[in-house]
């Protein structure tokens, strides 16, 4: 008895070696498109940030969480106010936009559907329309954090080897019974 433990142990140790390890990760991408556009009065801008470019698999790798962070300036004409909308995937990430500075963020976001959108695609469709005024657009950043698959899962071997397990098992049980029985 205690060998068909040992051997249904050895069986599953196979078995349980079959697994990908995840690491924590970051990828950011700043959107060479999106840099020093101009936009004028109700008009819209349309971009793609893309974390294949960096490392990122879709459907591989997995991202849990990540920041849009937009610079927009006022382009120093005479418009007396300036409001922009950010439209990202989803609706909570969506935002308007009404102070323009010199640096920095001026928006920041992040949405379901976006987050979504990342991991099936690895890319995410950023759009800005000029509400009033015309502006521009500096720069944009996503940054998202996650989990980096670092190993392929072997499964057909390690399938393979508890294959060969049991069937050691069941010989190992047979040979049993034809000695009880002789």
């Amino acid at each position: 008895m205690n060998r068909f433990f040992a051997l249904v142990l050895l069986a599953f140790g196979f078995a349980g070696a079959a697994r990908a390890d995840y690491i924590p990760a970051t990828w950011v991408d700043v959107a060479t498109d999106a840099n020093n556009v101009y936009i004028g009065e109700r008009q819209s801008f349309t971009y793609t940030h893309n974390l294949n470019d960096t490392g990122f698999r879709p459907l591989t790798d997995l991202i849990t969480s990540f920041h849009l962070s937009i610079n927009l300036a006022d382009d120093q004409r005479n418009d007396a106010y300036e409001l922009a909308f950010v439209d990202i995937p989803g609706f909570t990430g969506d935002s308007f936009v009404s102070r323009f500075g010199l640096a920095g963020e001026e928006y920041g976001g992040f949405s379901i559907l976006g987050l979504l959108q990342l991991n099936a695609l690895g890319t995410l469709t950023v759009t800005i329309n000029s509400i009033f005024g015309d502006f521009n657009l500096v720069n944009s950043t996503i940054t998202a954090q996650g989990l980096r698959q670092v190993a392929n899962v072997p499964e057909p071997g390690a399938l393979g080897l508890l294959g060969v397990g049991l069937v050691g098992i069941a010989l190992s049980k047979r040979r049993r019974k034809q000695a009880a029985q002789a």
